[in-house]
């Protein structure tokens, strides 16, 4: 559901090598797009209308790839239909939304599976591991840095930076960031945020976000996040212990591919022990073992064959939300945020007060980046 720009490239191979389950039909409100996507992943049919897929038989759980502002109508229309769903992040603007989606998948008891791709990312799972196994030893902070290019009319992504969207670059690309951290660190207990629109006058969402996260277990995560850079896209994650230091770095021009990131551990001062998993020589094999998002859809239908609870939960997607709504609130009021959060921030107002405030202009200056 939703054959824009992710269905088109990011899910392309996905599709094309998933194995447990089969693509029955696409659906899109733009007809030609619909019709596109049917001829390139080889569909048996194509939609453009909800109520179609509801009613089609055939079809036993969907995948949600619609602007996040749009989650909400396809996954409760799947649902009341009875077919499992699986969700591209983030899950909801609103923490509202994101419990009557967890509510309609409950009520009808189809899974929900919400698509934190990185979860399945075997460079991001090494490091997970290496926590769980105790290597660095009791962790007590997580730097994570995005860093991006996407300036100008020309980046196909400019809805993200769009006020119905409900949030921006720390909505968006951010989420997978704060997911990360609660997942290496474990949950949230409060947040602190300072957000800024540095190009107010095209940008009418935050383009710059700092975050620090305070986690249940004592550990600290910070995230530092801007789609403003001149260099190459990349992300940074750096995880402190008490008996070693690990770097995780990932290239944006290598994202496209299951080329592994660079991963170093560091010990004493002096140690350093590099480990990088190794790619395949063949690139459709990497693919077929490694991509992170065939990964992830194989996990979900495999999930609905031997009815078994999706790595990534409704529950999962709802703590992120919560996390990207206490930044703002933190952020707009100035203070530290306690969660569970007890108060939303006005969007609207938040964002309007942004871009008054704001003493930047990019004027016309126009580049991008894309993955």
């Amino acid at each position: 559901i939703g054959c824009g720009w992710a269905a088109r490239s990011l899910y392309e191979p996905a599709f094309r090598f998933l194995e447990k389950g089969e693509l029955i039909a696409v659906m899109d409100v733009v007809p030609s797009r619909a019709k596109h996507l049917k001829e390139l992943y080889g569909a048996k049919k194509y939609y453009t209308r909800l109520k179609e897929i509801a009613n089609d038989d055939e079809i036993d759980a969907v995948v949600v790839l619609t602007p996040p502002h749009k989650h909400l109508e396809p996954v409760i229309v799947a649902a009341e239909a009875g077919k499992h769903v699986y969700c591209e992040k983030p899950m909801a603007p609103t923490i509202k939304e994101a419990d009557i989606m967890i509510d309609a998948c409950r009520r009808n008891r189809v899974k929900l599976m919400i698509a934190f791709m990185k979860r399945f990312n075997r460079s991001f799972r090494e490091v997970k591991s290496l926590i769980d196994k105790g290597e660095l030893g009791q962790v007590f902070e997580l730097r994570a840095i995005w860093d991006n290019a996407r300036v100008g009319k020309s980046s196909p992504d400019q809805y993200r930076l769009k006020l119905y969207s409900g949030g921006g670059f720390l909505q968006e690309d951010g989420s997978h960031a704060l997911d990360v951290c609660r997942w290496w660190l474990g949950d949230v207990e409060e947040v602190s945020a300072y957000i800024s629109i540095i190009a107010p006058d095209r940008h009418e969402t935050e383009d710059l976000a700092c975050v620090v996260m305070k986690h249940r277990s004592g550990a600290v995560s910070t995230l530092h996040i801007t789609m403003l850079t001149h260099m190459i896209g990349q992300e940074t994650y750096t995880v402190f212990g008490t008996e070693g230091t690990l770097e995780m770095k990932w290239i944006y021009h290598s994202s496209r591919s299951p080329e592994p990131a660079i991963i170093k551990l560091h010990r004493n001062s002096r140690e350093i022990i590099d480990l990088t998993l190794k790619a395949s020589w063949n690139p459709l094999d990497e693919l077929r073992e490694n991509w992170q998002y065939l990964a992830e859809l194989e996990h979900f239908c495999e999930c609905i064959i031997e009815d078994k609870t999706p790595y990534c939960t409704g529950e999962d997607g709802r703590a992120v939300v919560e996390l990207v709504n206490a930044a703002y609130l933190s952020a707009w009021k100035g203070v530290k945020v306690r969660l569970p959060l007890k108060e939303v921030p006005d969007f609207k107002e938040f964002f309007k007060e942004l871009r008054a405030k704001s003493p930047w202009s990019l004027g016309d200056k126009e580049w991008y980046s894309w993955y």
